[in-house]
C-alpha cells in the first residue's frame, strides 16, 4: 500500500479563483501527458471557446503561472507547475478517498472531486490524508474498512 503524500501551499493559492485552478490542472494533466498545452487543446478539455481560453491565458501570463506566445504551446512556470501538481494531488487525493473508501463509483467521483477540490481548505485536505493513510497502512484501519464496507452494503445494497 502507498503512503499518501499531500502538501498544498494555500498561500500561493490563497487568491487563485476556482477556474484558474481548473485552467491549471488541465495545462498541467496536458505536460504530464507528454501533450502539448496549445489554446485549441485547452479550449478542447475545458469545454469553452477559444477566445475565452486565451483571455484566461492572458491573465495567468500576468499572475506568472504560465508563458504563452502568440500562436505557440502555453507552458507552466516554475509557481505554474507547483501550483498545477498540487491541485492535480488534491483532486486525486479526493478521488481515491470517494472510491475506495466511500464506494462511489469512478465517474461520480471524478465529478464530484472536482467540486470539492475547490471547496476544500489545507486543514481538512491534509486530514483526508491522514485518514485514508491509517486506513491502508495498519491494521486496525484495514479491520475499520471491512465492517465499513460491509455497512454500505447492507446499507446500500446493489441493484
Amino acid at each position: 500500500m502507498t503512503k499518501l503524500k499531500i502538501h498544498v501551499n494555500y498561500n500561493i493559492m490563497s487568491n487563485i479563483s476556482t477556474s484558474i485552478e481548473d485552467y491549471l490542472e488541465a495545462i498541467g494533466n496536458l505536460l504530464a501527458k507528454g501533450k502539448r498545452a496549445r489554446i485549441s487543446d485547452i479550449a478542447r478539455i475545458m469545454n469553452v471557446s477559444r477566445p475565452s481560453v486565451t483571455q484566461i491565458v492572458s491573465k495567468m501570463v500576468e499572475m506568472g503561472m504560465v508563458t504563452h506566445k502568440s500562436y505557440g504551446d502555453v507552458k507552466l512556470t516554475p509557481k505554474g507547475e507547483k501550483i498545477a501538481y498540487d491541485i492535480s494531488h488534491k483532486h486525486e487525493l479526493l478521488k481515491k478517498f470517494l472510491v475506495d473508501i466511500l464506494q462511489v463509483d469512478e465517474p461520480t467521483a471524478q465529478v464530484e472531486a472536482c467540486k470539492m477540490e475547490h471547496a476544500i481548505g489545507p486543514f481538512t485536505t491534509e486530514r483526508f490524508a491522514t485518514f485514508i493513510n491509517f486506513l491502508e497502512n495498519n491494521q486496525s484501519g484495514e479491520k475499520t474498512m471491512k465492517v465499513f464496507k460491509k455497512c454500505l452494503v447492507k446499507k446500500f445494497p446493489a441493484g
